[in-house]
């Protein structure tokens, strides 16, 4: 049974960080026994004439990269990729197409498949799924593609309850993101209530979407408020993750006296080995948070925005929820610094998270839509 995987996110040399949650479940297929293959679409800028090539990427994949100065058009009309796709493929045809994130690559997935005859598989990755797919015009396109999969794969509870509303008709099964826990192995904090000093960790690409969801600025102003409230106590400031907007931040934590270090795009799970007392991650929205499931099973506690995808399980001892803004995240760091959380061992079901477990339970799902196509 060959599978072919779709996706427009995928680690690349111009950017390397790009989504490994999809590599990572590719792999994790490939490691049950599935044939899969996988096909990135590399689109970038490029010059005024298309410049189009095939390549293999170093696991194998298949990578068609498009560097063109119109790219962003083809994100707008992914049914021209998937008829070039259908017609150039370089690779064994599959019996089964698996779409990766809605826009433009599932709906890309959902027109080959069509074209091919062939059943359909979708994993939605995207926290803004749903809310594409109530927009008048890709709300059209995607609810259409999307109804023809045989399953979709929502990476979370949360994410499928909300998109169980807009296709009832689906079939959809919660298959997780991979987590590597070796990189992350426990070692509960060790903060001391009132300690004289206390440091705050915070794990985000710094690139400019992510000023709208990734809030970087509460952190650094619940610590300017902390300061101000205990001066006596040294607020630490980490930060992991790099990007355009590192320079504009740095200097914000700089005018407002806050103690910060910016150590940006380290080895993954590199931050695991710092000695922190805590992780904050200020979200506007989230489809999975995978760096609070790192950061609990290292044993840090954590203080997150109180969003959907944390609602139902994250709670003490292993975290708080606040109100989006500042002010409640300083109240919550402070409530820690005074009482502070140990995280225990079984805090979750971690085993379901990792790669033996995720691509199991992706292989049964092939063999059911297999048997039943």
């Amino acid at each position: 049974m060959k599978v072919l995987w779709i996706t427009n996110w995928y680690p690349s040399a111009e950017a390397p960080h790009r989504s490994p949650f999809i590599r990572a479940q590719w792999l994790a297929a490939r490691g049950a026994g599935v044939d899969a293959d996988l096909l990135h679409v590399d689109v970038l800028t490029g010059p005024w004439w298309p410049q189009v090539a095939w390549r293999r990427g170093p696991h194998g994949e298949y990578v068609l990269r498009v560097a063109w100065r119109g790219w962003k058009l083809l994100y707008h009309l992914p049914w021209l990729v998937a008829a070039y796709v259908a017609r150039n493929f370089p690779g064994p045809k599959p019996q089964i197409v698996h779409g990766q994130v809605l826009l433009p690559a599932g709906i890309t997935a959902a027109s080959l498949a069509n074209r091919w005859r062939l059943p359909l598989v979708h994993t939605e990755h995207w926290n803004i799924a749903p809310a594409k797919l109530r927009s008048p015009f890709w709300g059209f396109w995607g609810r259409r593609a999307l109804r023809s999969a045989r399953a979709i794969l929502p990476v979370s509870d949360h994410l499928s309850s909300q998109l169980a509303e807009l296709l009832p008709q689906v079939p959809l099964i919660t298959v997780p993101n991979v987590m590597d826990w070796t990189r992350f192995a426990y070692r509960p904090t060790a903060t001391q209530p009132e300690a004289s000093e206390f440091s705050v960790l915070s794990v985000a690409h710094l690139i400019p979407v992510n000023r709208f969801i990734k809030k970087t600025e509460w952190t650094l102003d619940a610590l300017a408020e902390l300061t101000r409230r205990h001066p006596e106590v040294r607020w630490k400031y980490v930060h992991v993750g790099g990007g355009p907007r590192e320079t504009e931040l740095a200097a914000y934590a700089a005018r407002l006296g806050v103690d910060a270090q910016w150590l940006g795009n380290g080895a993954p799970g590199a931050w695991a080995d710092l000695e922190v007392d805590v992780l904050a991650h200020p979200t506007v929205d989230e489809t999975f948070g995978m760096v609070v499931y790192e950061a609990l099973h290292r044993g840090i506690p954590v203080v997150a925005t109180d969003i959907p995808a944390f609602r139902p399980w994250l709670a003490p001892p292993m975290g708080l929820r606040v109100p989006q803004g500042s002010g409640p995240l300083a109240d919550a760091l402070e409530a820690m610094w005074r009482s502070p959380l140990r995280v225990p061992a079984d805090a979750l079901p971690y085993k379901k998270f990792e790669a033996a477990q995720v691509g199991s339970r992706l292989k049964e799902v092939y063999e059911q839509v297999r048997a039943t196509s």
